[in-house]
């Protein structure tokens, strides 16, 4: 198990490097990472290379006996690239150039830029690939983040045209494949097809939008294989990752394509930030750790730990005493085996003079350097021994890169639309990571899984699969053989009625997925955010962004409308099937948090998984380690929590051994 913190040398004088990694070390952390953000000072002038004070930071993480992961400094370029070649930069959805003086703004479609690139990772490997401190390699910083994964400019255009060539050969395919009939867009010449940018009403063709997104998700992954292939020949053996950022699905992005030539997952871990008045709730947090670990399905690490109160312009709320060392031990528990804090000092300058760290922006130990330090003594020995074990569960919940793009452009509901940065529509995260909670908030293990990731599924019990609106036909398949065998599948609204090219299928909703359910939908609405009264049951439940009528033909119902503002109430909500040996629940709903509790409780209960209610800001997960199994009990309230038959302080948690 590795601690460790985010450090920028350059931002200090030479003679502060000693006493920080002092403190460093007398604080519990054994490594750091450099370098993402330093591209100009290593090559200040095209083709002048500068590593001395790489260097020379290097040669005192060795002496301090600590190790560094290298970042590849491309999230940011040097001023002379942008004034040498001023089409590198992205073009915004509404036309805005953007810039130098931030970050982000590399058009990944630029042959200009992908050669500077070139010229300053092979630079970079050369020079520190075999160093004996370097430990790794972080590429780029955040790849896609705040809106750079979508990018409207003119290399962009001429490159989206020749994906389109390559993958549909001809125009009439493409015509007759995107529907182009329709309003007759039909193009006779590649050249005629524009991006899908800002439009003044009517939005572009769905199909159209969702190659765009698939595009642009090929040019950004392109770009880090890139970089990992020049890493892999001149620093060999050393592992590589990148760092995503929260929230899971706000990029459309594959991710899971992306670290398919990376050797591990990074995440950062923000709970809170900005001006946000208070933290996510705790299943939200462990829904984003579980993806990140799921990805690859193996153990992910926290390259930025939130460290200290965060952000960019404004501020907000200040974690209680306990609530920072809870969140490292969630993350551990979760299964990352590093974690390094961002960040180890406070910068006094520059755009993220607000990012507070473990110290503020003098060398005063504070509150938060001790709160971190006794929570790393106290959590080290559980730590190292569950590090590199695999995270056992036997309930997982699948996503789709595909449908989260989907429901970006074509939403369905207000209630499925929210947009708290304008480059942000997480309507598709908010949704999943709620029917994540269900299961969650009944402290059972679970697992996050990119749907078309070669899993086996057959060691779950159950499977939740919510938005499932486009579908794969060789994922239904395999979905038919899973419930066939025994297991149980739980089916959200709007499943399987859309193909890939973006057509709806011809049969009734739940399109391909109607034998296994035993349902027909014909009438629905979008209610929003506006509840509507469900009963399962004595046991009140509630519903909203979408509500489907079933008409059951096979399945039995357990749950019915019960609202009497609702001309269907008493109509069937939710619905179970007999499928093989197994059983498809369908929910023809989005229920709420506590509503998804219930219905867990009765699904869980038949398909043989344990769990247990401890209450709302009860968290507890099993793990396995090399010498002891353990039962983590995590308490996310700022009182005094019973739980079972141990009293937790507020943000306290309780590590029980279980002999093996």
């Amino acid at each position: 198990m590795i601690f460790g913190a985010c450090y920028y040398p350059e931002q200090w004088n030479p003679k502060d490097w000693d006493e920080d990694l002092k403190i460093m070390k007398e604080m519990g952390l054994s490594s750091v990472r450099l370098a993402e953000f330093a591209w100009g000072l290593m090559e200040p002038k095209e083709g002048k290379f500068d590593f001395s004070l790489f260097d020379a930071v290097l040669k005192k993480v060795q002496e301090h006996g600590m190790t560094a992961i290298l970042g590849t400094p491309t999230a940011t370029f040097p001023p002379w690239l942008y004034k040498k070649f001023p089409e590198i930069v992205q073009v915004s959805k509404e036309g805005i150039v953007r810039g130098i003086g931030t970050r982000r703004q590399a058009c990944f479609s630029s042959p200009a830029y992908k050669k500077a690139t070139e010229r300053i990772v092979t630079a970079m490997a050369k020079h520190f690939g075999n160093h004996p401190a370097v430990a790794g390699w972080q590429i780029d910083n955040e790849p896609g983040h705040e809106g750079s994964d979508v990018d409207y400019s003119p290399l962009a255009l001429k490159n989206f045209r020749l994906w389109l060539k390559t993958k549909y050969k001809t125009l009439d395919s493409l015509n007759k494949r995107w529907g182009n009939i329709f309003w007759g867009v039909i193009y006779s010449d590649w050249n005629e097809i524009p991006l899908p940018a800002a439009h003044v009403a009517s939005n572009f063709n769905p199909a159209m939008i969702q190659d765009y997104y698939r595009f642009q998700s090929d040019e950004l992954v392109s770009y880090i294989h890139f970089q990992a292939e020049i890493l892999r020949k001149y620093s060999k053996e050393k592992p590589l990752t990148t760092n995503l950022y929260p929230s899971p699905f706000l990029p459309i992005t594959d991710m899971a394509d992306m670290f398919s030539k990376l050797d591990y997952v990074s995440w950062d871990n923000y709970p809170v930030w900005g001006n946000q008045q208070e933290p996510y709730p705790h299943p939200l947090v462990t829904a984003t750790q579980q993806y990140s670990r799921g990805l690859k399905n193996k153990p992910y690490t926290v390259m930025e730990q939130f460290s200290g109160v965060q952000g960019h312009d404004t501020l907000g709320y200040l974690p209680p005493p306990g609530q920072i060392g809870l969140w490292l031990t969630q993350a551990i528990v979760n299964g990352a085996n590093q974690i390094y804090f961002f960040r180890y000092r406070t910068a006094r300058f520059g755009q993220e003079q607000l990012c507070y760290g473990i110290l503020d922006h003098g060398k005063r130990k504070t509150a938060k350097y001790f709160e971190l330090k006794n929570t790393i003594e106290d959590i080290r020995e559980f730590a190292a021994d569950i590090a590199d074990s695999p995270y056992k569960a036997e309930v997982a919940i699948l996503h789709d890169i595909e449908n989260s793009r989907n429901y970006k452009h074509q939403p369905l509901s207000d209630g499925l639309k929210f947009a708290p940065v304008p480059f942000a529509q997480v309507g598709y995260d908010i949704e999943l990571a709620t029917w994540f909670a269900g299961t969650n908030v009944l402290n059972v293990n679970a697992h996050s899984l990119p749907i078309s990731a070669e899993n086996d599924w057959s060691k779950y019990k159950v499977l939740t699969l919510p938005l499932y609106t486009m579908f794969d036909p060789s994922v239904v398949e395999k979905l038919k053989t899973y419930v066939a065998g025994g297991g149980t599948l739980v089916l959200g609204y709007r499943a399987g009625i859309k193909d890939k090219d973006h057509w709806m299928v011809e049969e009734p909703v739940p399109g391909v997925f109607g034998e296994m359910t035993g349902v027909e939908v014909f009438q629905f609405e979008a209610p929003a955010t506006d509840k509507v009264g469900i009963r399962m049951g004595i046991l009140p439940l509630k519903g909203a962004k979408f509500c489907e009528i079933l008409e059951p033909k096979t399945a039995k119902v357990i749950a019915r409308y019960n609202d009497s503002k609702k001309f269907y109430s008493g109509k069937p909500a939710i619905t179970v099937n007999s499928y093989g040996k197994g059983k498809v629940y369908y929910v023809g709903t989005s229920l709420t948090p506590e509503s998804f509790i219930l219905l867990y409780r009765k699904i869980l209960k038949g398909a043989g998984v344990p769990f247990g209610f401890l209450g709302a800001t009860i968290e507890r997960h099993y793990r396995e380690g090399k010498k002891y199994n353990y039962q983590i009990t995590m308490n996310h309230s700022s009182k005094y929590r019973l739980a079972g038959l141990s009293i937790l302080k507020p943000f306290g948690y309780k590590i029980k051994k279980i002999p093996k």
